[in-house]
């Protein structure tokens, strides 16, 4: 394939159907597809475009799928309105084939300006189109459209329409143009059509399949609508509807706690309701929604536990009673340990245990059973996160770790140091082993468990005074700081690193503020504030907040803001439940911060 793309430049462009055909374009790195998608980036509309674009009228199915594919790509590269590409996905929207025409219908709507959007939306006699091009149209700009003359007119008369699908997606989208008095009746029409318009909008040709709870509630939450998300929520998972009903209450519920900090305590007793119930799809839904939260799951605890040895659901509900600390799921999650279960947050739940003071025998003995069924070389995580989980309380698997020093082959042991550390002064025999790895990872380990500040010292004056993202500098120089003080030399090296934005300067603030006291206080409120919406860094912003007590009560207005709010702050995870319990443990934080700030 490379050696043809320079033909392009004299006219031939054979490559670009032979690349489609074969599939290399759609492969990343390809030497091909980065020469097209540069080309096409120097000049959207040019001739790269439009041969790429003519490629889309090729008589196989599968290679018109694959050009849709590949413009919805370019469209995410380089987004805005696209005419050329625009012409080519509207006269897709005629394909035989479904994939396609659903293809087209969503990249013209993300290539093509509103008015020309919904004046294909109200031309359209095929149900599919319809489908696609709403479904579309709800995740962009709506306002947007509702701007365009006639819009309003189109979704009137799509309420209409003979499809279910249609008439429910017109629905949700007269939310935005309609008098909030309208909208009793519009939930009243949307909720006729639920059951009748779930086959439509799950049609795997689409490019978003969704449920209809899922359209519905994504309306309500985006206009903050709770109490009726919450409302249709019970009204869905009545024990009298069907079961499919009731799964689409379940995903409006969860939708609700994802959105709003207060809906977990609206909606708890509703889905332990559920799982109380005889085993179903709904009750194993039920479960995962309470699991997916941490409020709901200590409202719903004796629910969870009460399924702890139910084959089906009983995994979930023990990390989920697990993650809020609870110390009935122990057993439970020392069995799903020594199983090998695959239950992602195993480790948290652990983790959640071990600081809510649970009896450390059973995880530490599971851990050091797995170490020792593997090679001395080998450091599995799950029982090294389990052991150092409890710390201290994990000592008497220190022969182990020390193995895993002795028998490091490729690797660094970095997992060995880590636990080391965290046991502390009770792993004194790995101190000599550790001398061996002049790595940071041992040195950290080292200080843990010898106190002794010739190590952190060592490993400073090896070091430049001007420090740049250096986390065990920051770490060193706290330790230091906490044990009697910086010197000079010291004083300025943590100074260099506050001045670097980002991690260096979150964790180096607690130093500043332990070496330099209130002398520090002007710079502190000035930077760390910035941090405190951040998943990572805004804990441990808050940690200095609260060692400055009452020096940090300019923060306080802030920190009401953050709590007072009814909408999560919504963190970038990507995950929308790992978002939802990040939300909850720093909004727990910064509640008991306040509390210790104001005094």
């Amino acid at each position: 394939m490379s050696r043809l793309v320079p033909a392009a430049s004299l006219g031939s462009w054979a490559w670009l159907e032979a690349g489609v055909v074969s599939g290399d374009l759609l492969v990343p790195g390809d030497h091909a597809r980065s020469w097209l998608f540069d080309t096409i980036k120097a000049e959207r509309d040019g001739l790269a475009t439009h041969r790429l674009v003519a490629v889309a009228s090729d008589d196989r199915v599968p290679v018109r799928r694959a050009v849709f594919t590949l413009l919805d790509e370019l469209c995410s590269l380089y987004p805005g309105g696209w005419p050329a590409v625009a012409d080519g996905a509207e006269a897709a929207l005629r394909d035989a084939d479904l994939q396609v025409r659903c293809a087209a219908a969503a990249l013209l709507v993300r290539t093509g300006e509103p008015d020309r959007v919904v004046a294909v939306l109200a031309a359209s006699c095929d149900p599919v189109v319809r489908i696609a091009l709403m479904q579309a149209m709800s995740r962009r700009d709506v306002a947007g459209y509702h701007a365009v003359a006639g819009c309003r007119a189109t979704l009137y008369r799509l309420r209409s329409d003979s499809e279910p699908a249609v008439r429910l997606l017109a629905g949700v989208a007269a939310y935005r143009s309609d008098d909030p008095a309208a909208w009793p009746a519009l939930d009243a029409a949307i909720r006729a059509d639920v059951e009748a318009a779930a086959d439509a909008l799950a049609e795997p040709g689409l490019s978003c399949p969704q449920t209809p709870g899922e359209v519905w509630a994504r309306a309500l939450t985006g206009l903050d609508r709770e109490q009726d998300c919450c409302a249709w929520a019970h009204r869905l998972t009545e024990p009298c509807e069907r079961p499919q009903l009731r799964l689409d209450g379940i995903r409006m519920a969860v939708a609700a706690m994802r959105t709003w900090r207060a809906a977990p305590v609206r909606l708890t007793p509703m889905l332990t309701g559920i799982v109380e119930e005889h085993p179903s799809e709904g009750r194993s839904a039920a479960l995962r929604a309470l699991a997916s939260s941490l409020t709901a799951s200590r409202l719903g605890a004796d629910s969870l536990a009460a399924v702890l040895d139910d084959p089906e659901v009983g995994a979930a509900a023990a990390t989920a009673l697990g993650c809020v600390g609870d110390h009935r799921a122990v057993p439970h999650l020392v069995r799903l340990m020594l199983a090998g279960s695959a239950e992602p947050r195993l480790a948290e739940a652990f983790r959640a245990v071990a600081r809510a003071g649970a009896d450390s025998q059973a995880p530490v003995a599971a851990g050091r059973r797995m170490l020792a069924a593997v090679p001395d070389s080998c450091a599995p995580e799950l029982p090294m996160r389990v052991l150092a989980a409890f710390g201290p309380s994990a000592a008497a698997a220190v022969p182990e770790l020390i193995a895993r020093l002795e028998g490091a082959e490729n690797d660094t042991p970095d997992w060995a140091f880590h636990v080391l550390g965290t046991i502390g002064p009770a792993a004194a025999a790995a101190v000599p082993h550790l001398r061996q790895y002049p790595t940071q990872g041992a040195t950290s380990a080292l200080l843990k468990i010898t106190s002794d500040r010739a190590v952190a010292e060592r490993y400073l004056a090896g070091h430049p005074e001007q420090l740049r993202r250096d986390r065990l500098a920051a770490q060193l120089l706290t330790w230091l700081a906490e044990h009697g003080g910086l010197t000079a030399r010291q004083h300025r090296q943590l100074r260099s690193l506050f001045k670097t934005p980002g991690c260096a300067q979150v964790e180096s603030a607690a130093a500043l503020w332990l070496q330099e006291g209130p002398a520090a206080t002007d710079e502190l409120l000035a930077v760390l504030p910035q941090y405190l919406p951040d998943d990572v860094h805004g804990p441990k912003a808050l940690l200095v907040f609260t060692a400055m007590g009452s020096h940090a009560r300019p923060v306080l207005d802030r920190l009401d803001r953050f709590i007072t709010s009814p909408r999560r702050a919504g963190p970038n995870i990507s995950d929308d439940d790992t978002e939802m319990r990040t939300d909850e443990r720093l909004l727990a934080a910064t509640i008991t911060a306040r509390e210790r700030i104001a005094g």
